[in-house]
């Protein structure tokens, strides 16, 4: 079963991609603040990271984003965001996010956006 790390600030968001996740067979890890993401990206069995963009504490929302690209490798990144701007989405896509999704979305779009970026193994 395959990880999935989810990085939010909104427990409620959290609970929704934790259920979501669940029903669709993937193995959901959260995170409510940047420090806690980065610390839980670092683990080699991750294999998509969804992140919100904006997380309170001591990053940018770039740096948060940076330091997430830095200590996971080449594992697929979405960032989401309720107010991207054109610079932070151009400077998301430099780090190399995998997707940018907007707010507010329907959580049923995960499933979606799961099945592109993460293959289903063959059985």
């Amino acid at each position: 079963m395959k990880k999935i790390l989810v990085i939010d600030d909104e427990e409620p968001i959290l609970r929704h991609f934790r259920d979501l996740l669940k029903l669709l067979n993937y193995d959901p890890v959260t995170a409510n603040n940047s420090d806690q993401g980065i610390e839980f990206a670092q683990q080699k069995d991750i294999s998509l990271i969804i992140t919100d963009l904006c997380m309170p504490g001591k990053r940018s929302e770039i740096e948060h984003v940076q330091a997430l690209r830095e200590v996971s490798g080449e594992t697929p990144i979405i960032v989401i965001s309720g107010y991207p701007t054109p610079e932070v989405m151009e400077e998301c896509e430099k780090i190399g996010i995998t997707d940018f999704l907007t707010k507010p979305f329907e959580l049923s779009f995960i499933s979606g956006i799961l099945e592109k970026v993460l293959p289903q193994e063959a059985p």
